[in-house]
């Protein structure tokens, strides 16, 4: 089995420096997107136990469950 290689064609050319324009911007921007999550993720911890927080500070339990 033979792999062919395609004729090197000005517009070939120009479709294999659009592929590599398009890896270098990505392996670029990758290093956003997990850090963009976790600084989602950890906001999200901190808003929930802030409100925990704020629930327990002001809660007063029924007296009828107490009995």
């Amino acid at each position: 089995m033979f792999f062919r290689i395609p004729r090197l064609t000005p517009g070939y050319i120009r479709y294999l420096q659009t592929q590599a324009a398009q890896t270098m911007l990505q392996s670029r921007e990758s290093p956003v997107m997990p850090r963009m999550a976790m600084l989602l993720g950890f906001m999200g911890i901190g808003v929930s136990g802030y409100s925990s927080r704020q629930l327990t500070l002001n809660y007063k339990p029924a007296s009828h469950l107490f009995r």
